[in-house]
């Protein structure tokens, strides 16, 4: 269930069976010296997992800060589950309310700006792919990983579970990333995908990325990300073709 993608770096890896594909509901753990932190707590139905992997990657000590990328379900469900009675575990939450979402505690990151979390700076994207409106992709500085949520996920068949795009004998499965994108980020049908790549191209040129780490799919290396947006694209023009109006 444990990745390990770079010297300070850890994919937590479960997914949901769908019936005739999975769904990854990932989190990430990043080492800095002695301390942790985590992307993502990822969703009450994989607790267990989640936990278990966490304290495989940390050695048994736990994190010491989460990073939310948003505060629904499949993102924020585990956050007590990290933060025993008597442990300070730092949490950073993209809402612009947290106490409304019940992250009282929480610290609010400025979308498009900037923080340092246990002494490792991390930059908060305002993302062209979400599925609500205070999601943040995180750019951790230290390993050059762009945690996606929710965009640049796939769905993924049994046995394929723990693969990273470079295990693939051709990268992510076009058909995959559409179908994931199809169902999961339904407004997709009204985007121009001209427009969409722009946006996301600009990300990377600020943003160059070793990794982009989704939530709800395969980590994707650097020297595989133009093919997979390549392929991203092409899906959304084929999502908005088929919503499109007669004329």
């Amino acid at each position: 269930m444990t990745v390990r993608l770079a010297e300070d770096l850890w994919w937590v890896e479960e997914c949901y069976d769908l019936g005739d594909a999975h769904r990854h509901v990932s989190v990430y753990v990043i080492r800095e010296g002695d301390r942790y932190i985590m992307v993502d707590s990822g969703s009450f139905y994989h607790e267990e997992g989640i936990v278990e992997g966490v304290m495989e990657a940390t050695g048994g000590d736990g994190v010491d800060a989460i990073l939310l990328s948003h505060s629904d379900y499949p993102h924020s469900a585990n956050v007590e589950k990290f933060r025993p009675e008597g442990r300070e575990v730092e949490l950073i939450a993209s809402s612009g309310a947290p106490a409304a979402q019940g992250l009282s505690d929480a610290t609010k990151c400025e979308i498009g700006g900037e923080m340092t979390v246990c002494g490792r700076r991390f930059s908060f994207v305002d993302p062209p792919l979400a599925d609500r409106s205070h999601t943040t992709w995180i750019h951790d500085h230290g390993s050059g990983t762009l945690f996606a949520a929710d965009g640049f996920g796939s769905h993924h068949q049994p046995g394929q579970c723990q693969m990273t795009s470079a295990e693939f004998e051709d990268n992510i499965p076009e058909a995959a990333i559409r179908e994931f994108h199809r169902e999961e980020l339904v407004w997709l049908r009204y985007v121009d995908p001209a427009k969409l790549r722009a946006a996301l191209e600009a990300i990377f040129e600020a943003f160059p990325p070793a990794y982009v780490a989704p939530i709800h799919g395969h980590p994707i290396a650097g020297d595989d990300l133009e093919e997979y947006l390549d392929r991203l694209i092409r899906a959304a023009g084929e999502i908005t073709d088929d919503y499109q109006v007669p004329a």
